[in-house]
This record gives structure tokens, sequence and C-alpha cells, in this order.
């Protein structure tokens, strides 16, 4: 291999360029896999987030409006209203229970929305979510003894919130003592799903660890095989978090319209069913969101390592800090990490092993540029962009034929001279000043 290796170089550098490139394939192929897990991990898998997206739930007028039908529909559904009504009114005006009964079916709606505004309803619909997701993961881990697969079912218990909607229709209250303990009860999950909705619930735990580690292994190994190509390389890194991101959030729209067709038994729900999945899919957007902006900071960084004039200009302003103030450069970087943190434009500045991942990084990634930069401008001192500006005032001078003194072309060239030697101007800077002071036209 290694007499092959240097027998045709030529052919051996294009294929590890030819690896290189399947591995930047196959690790941003992985990186959008892993946004969906993490995504299906966060939302399903932990009963906070579950909450909270319930909340927001109800705080969307068009799902609020068909929740207070459903609860509506299923008062009158588990009480006789008429009958109820006939036990209330005197006899003269029992007729009258049948009509009084048919307003309050009317009514129902717009008196369980107004409930449902309540911070009494919101608290209810918060603890019924909680305790169907908490019964769901016991479910899934196979924890305790009150449910099983064999015949346990997950369901949403909204009874509290019919007869909380019955209590503001009802006569006294009496509607509302009326309601069934089975009433408002929606399944989640049945129990002929529950065995394999452990095995998916096993696989999607793992996930999101395995598919990150791998990602990061192959995108590491593209920059390590890559040799004297790894800033490109690295660009390229940035660039597959980029194609991950935009991927996920494209085939979140894609998916959305299918799924609300699917659902959306007719127009009249449509636009709950839309808000549904809009706001249940918030963390996926979160998360892409987060890929596209961590993508962007690696094309930064990559840039900023790259043969640009604007970015060697920087890094030769930069040389002499990085060189003899690293105590300052690191407060500066550690500033620039607090601010990171404070924005979080990536989820992973919320969690604690993000946080020292990215610190890693961010550590790692001034170190190399802070050798690049000492390697490149051994030589540069504080000061040096004034002695460029000022190395360039000849050139103006000349420019000017009233001044006073002037220094001869020899002069100046030999002054460009000592500033390229010294690393102050690159050998590009350096000819075009030179055909300025030869041809000042």
């Amino acid at each position: 291999m290694i007499i092959e290796a240097e027998s045709s170089p030529k052919g051996s550098a294009s294929g590890h360029r030819r690896i290189v490139a399947a591995l930047l394939v196959l690790a941003t192929l992985i990186t959008f896999l892993a946004i969906f897990s993490i995504w299906v991990n966060r939302q399903a898998l932990n009963t906070d987030n579950w909450v909270n997206t319930s909340e927001k739930l109800l705080q969307n007028e068009e799902v609020k409006s068909q929740l207070s039908n459903y609860l509506a529909d299923q008062l009158f559904a588990s009480v006789d209203v008429q009958a109820e009504l006939e036990k209330t009114f005197p006899p003269r005006l029992a007729p009258l229970a049948g009509p009084a009964a048919g307003a309050l079916n009317q009514l129902a709606p717009r008196v369980a929305e107004r409930a449902l505004e309540t911070s009494q309803a919101e608290s209810l619909w918060s603890a019924a979510n909680r305790g169907a997701h908490e019964t769901l993961l016991k479910i899934l881990n196979d924890e305790g003894s009150a449910v099983s697969t064999s015949g346990g079912e997950v369901t949403l218990d909204l009874k509290a919130l019919v007869s909380e909607s019955g209590g503001q229709l009802g006569v006294a209250g009496k509607l509302a003592s009326k309601v069934p303990p089975d009433a408002g009860q929606l399944t989640i999950l049945k129990s002929d799903q529950l065995s394999a909705a452990q095995d998916i619930s096993k696989l999607v735990r793992r996930l999101p660890i395995v598919l990150t580690l791998l990602a990061v292994f192959l995108y590491g190994l593209a920059i390590y095989l890559a040799g004297p190509r790894r800033r490109e390389a690295l660009r390229s890194v940035g660039f597959g978090f980029v194609v991950a991101g935009v991927l996920s959030l494209l085939l979140r729209g894609i998916a959305g319209n299918t799924v609300i067709n699917a659902l959306a038994g007719n127009e009249s729900v449509k636009p709950a069913v839309e808000a549904v999945w809009s706001i249940g899919t918030a963390l996926l957007m979160t998360v892409a969101v987060s890929a596209i902006t961590f993508g962007i900071l690696l094309v930064i960084a990559a840039w900023l390592a790259g043969p640009t004039r604007i970015a060697t200009a920087l890094r030769r302003e930069a040389a002499p800090y990085l060189r003899e103030r690293r105590g300052t450069t690191y407060a500066v970087v550690a500033f620039v990490f607090l601010v990171l943190v404070l924005w979080a434009p990536v989820a992973a500045f919320e969690k604690p092993l993000g946080l020292l991942l990215l610190a890693a990084l961010m550590v790692l990634g001034t170190e190399v540029l802070r050798r690049q930069a000492e390697a490149e401008f051994p030589e540069a001192t504080f000061g040096g962009f004034g002695d460029r500006v000022r190395a360039s005032a000849p050139r103006r001078a000349a420019a000017e034929p009233s001044a006073p003194s002037q220094e001869s072309k020899v002069e100046q060239i030999e002054r460009l001279s000592t500033l390229k030697e010294k690393g102050m101007l690159s050998e590009e800077e350096f000819e075009k000043a030179k055909a300025e002071v030869l041809d000042p036209r």
C-alpha cells in the first residue's frame, strides 16, 4: 500500500478526495437523520416538552375552538340534559325542557371556549397532559403494575374539563355532577399498539446519541483524510450541516401537507390540524435551524483561515495579539462564548454536553487560528496597520505635484521591501504597491 502510494501520488490523492467526498455525503445524510431523531426523542419522550407543547396548543384559537366543540359534544353525549332540566323546572315549565336543552346545546361550545380561557381550565389541561404522558412513559419503560402491554391503554383524561364546561353551563352545577367517569377520554395509544411502541421507544432513545456521534466521527475522519485540504474539508462540513438543516425544513413542509390532508376530514377542522402540526413540529424547526447556524459558523471559521485578502489581512492584524496576549485572546473568546450561550442560536447551547462540546471546539479553533497566524506573520508587530497606512502615503503624495518634498522611487521601493520582509505586506500587495510607485498614473 505504501509503495503504491509513493509510486502514484496523484492517484492516491484522487482516491483520498473521493473517500473524503463520500464521507462528507454520508455524514450529511446521518446528520439529517439525527435531526429528526433528536426531535422525536425530545418531543415524544420528554414530559416537560410534551406539556409545554400542549399549553401552546390550548392558546391557539383554532385548536381551542375544536376542543370546545369536543367538550360540548362529550357533555351532551354523557348527560341527558333534557331530563335533568325537567327535574329542575317546575311541573308547569317541564314542557320547555326540550327547547331549553336545544338552546343550551347551541350555546355550549361558546361557553366551553370561554371556560378554556380561565387559569383553572389551563391548569386542568396541563395536568391532564402531564398525567397522560407520565403514564405513557411508564408503559414504554415497562414500569409499574398498573399498566401493561396486555391490557393497558394510554388516554388523555379530559373529564375535569367536561365537568368544568358543564358547571359553566348547568343550573347550580347539576350538569357537572352528572358527568360520568368515562367522559372526555381520548385514547392516545391502544393496548395492541403498546408492544411495538415500546420497541420504537427503546430505539428512539438511543438514536440521537448514536447518530450524532457517528456524524461527528465521519466528519472528523473526512477532515483528517483531507490532508493539506483540511480547511476546504472543514468548509464542506459546514455546508453539510446547512444542507441537512435545510432538507429537514423542506421535509417538514412536505410531510406537513400530507399529514394535514390525511387528518383533516373536512375544511372546517383543517386550520386546527395545521396549527397542531406547526406547534408540534416547532422543536424540529429549532433543531434544524440550529444545524444551519452551526454550519454557517463552521464556514466562517474556514473562511477566516483561508487565503482571501480580507481573511489574510485579519490574521495579520491579529497575529501580535494572538502571539503575545494569549490571556486577552481567550478572555475575548470566553466573552463571545458567553454571548452565544445567552443567545443560544444552536440548541446544543441549552444542554450541558452540548456546551462542553462547543466550548472545546471554540478553544480548538482559536488555538489553530493562533498558530496559523503566528506561523504566517512571525514578525508582525502592534501598530502594523498604521505602518502600512503610512507606507501608502508617498503614493498619494506623488500624485500631488505641489508637494514640497517626496521620497525617491528607489527609497519607496526599499521601504516597501522592508515591510514585505517583515511580513507586513504580502507578495501581491508588494507588487501592486511597487507598480504604483514606478507608474503613479
